[in-house]
C-alpha cells in the first residue's frame, strides 16, 4: 500500500520570490497595526517592503546610490533603520516612507544595526571596526567605541546592566561599559571569526558561535547589583557543531581578560 495524503499534515500555501540584494539581513515589519505579515528587504539602494498575504510590494524606501548593507526594526514599530555601503544610517517613517534622520560616523560599510528595547539608542557597527552609539531621540551621537581590529559582526545590549556586547571578525569578544565608553572585558577564546552572539537567561548565559564550527557558552558573573562591570567570565560548553558532540571545560581564566 503506498503512501497516502494523510501523512501530509502541513503543505505549503504558496510561495512567491522576494527581490533581495545579498549581504544584507530581512526582518518583519508592522504596518497598518498587523505584525508578521510584512518583510522589508534590500533592493540594491532602495528598501522593498513586501506583504507576505499577498506576495507584492507594500512600500518602497528609496535610497540614494549606495547599496543597503543593513536593516533593524525599531520597537516603536513605526521607524526602520537603514545602513548603506558608505557607512551612514539612515531612519524611515513607515507611515509615510519619509527619511526622518541621518546618521553620518562610519567610514566603511554598516555591518550591524541594533535598538535598545525602548527604541531610544540605536548602535551601529561597521567594516572600519568601530561601533557608534547614537541618541535617537536627540538625533546625535553619544559614544564611539573604539577597540575591535576588524569588521564588526554582531552587538546586542544587556537588559539588565546598562553594557553592550560586540564580536568581530578578530576573534574577540568585547564588554563596553555605556556610562564610560570604556571596554572593560575581552574574551579571547576564539580561534577564528565570531559572527553571532546571543544573551539568554536574563542575560547569565552568553552564547558565541565563530567559524571554527564551535558555539562556546560563557557564565556572566557580576560583582553586585550596583556594579556594571563583570567580575569573573567562565566557560561553560563547546558545542561542536559538525559533530554534534558536546564537552563540558573547565573554569579557564585566561580566555577572559580584563582591560581595566
Amino acid at each position: 500500500m503506498g503512501l497516502t495524503k494523510q501523512y501530509l499534515s502541513y503543505v505549503p500555501a504558496g510561495n512567491f520570490n522576494i527581490i533581495a540584494s545579498t549581504g544584507c539581513n530581512v526582518v518583519f515589519l508592522t504596518l497598518e497595526g498587523q505584525d508578521g505579515r510584512f518583510v522589508g528587504a534590500a533592493a540594491c539602494e532602495d528598501v522593498v517592503v513586501w506583504d507576505l498575504r499577498l506576495g507584492e510590494k507594500a512600500l518602497v524606501l528609496p535610497g540614494d546610490k549606495h547599496q543597503v548593507t543593513c536593516l533593524a526594526a525599531c520597537p516603536d514599530k513605526r521607524h526602520l533603520s537603514v545602513g548603506y555601503r558608505d557607512g551612514s544610517v539612515k531612519v524611515f517613517n513607515l507611515k509615510t516612507g519619509e527619511n526622518t534622520m541621518v546618521f553620518s560616523g562610519h567610514r566603511a560599510d554598516i555591518t550591524c544595526l541594533v535598538y535598545d528595547a525602548e527604541g531610544h539608542r540605536l548602535v551601529s557597527g561597521s567594516k572600519d571596526t568601530d561601533i557608534i552609539l547614537w541618541d535617537v531621540v536627540a538625533e546625535t551621537g553619544l559614544h564611539r567605541l573604539i577597540g575591535h581590529k576588524d569588521s564588526v559582526t554582531q552587538i546586542t545590549f544587556m537588559n539588565q546592566q546598562n553594557v553592550l556586547v560586540s564580536s568581530s571578525k578578530d576573534t574577540l569578544v568585547k564588554f563596553w561599559d555605556l556610562d564610560t565608553a570604556h571596554c572593560f572585558k575581552t574574551l579571547v577564546g576564539h580561534r577564528s571569526e565570531v559572527w553571532g552572539l546571543c544573551l539568554m537567561k536574563e542575560d547569565k548565559y552568553l552564547v558565541t558561535g565563530c567559524s571554527d564550527s564551535e558555539l562556546r557558552v560563557w557564565d556572566l558573573q557580576f560583582k553586585d547589583t550596583t556594579n556594571d562591570n563583570i567580575e569573573n567570565i567562565d566557560k561553560l560548553v563547546t558545542v561542536d557543531t559538525e559533530t554534534e558532540k558536546e564537552g563540558f571545560l573547565a573554569e579557564d581564566q585566561e580566555e577572559a581578560t580584563d582591560d581595566t
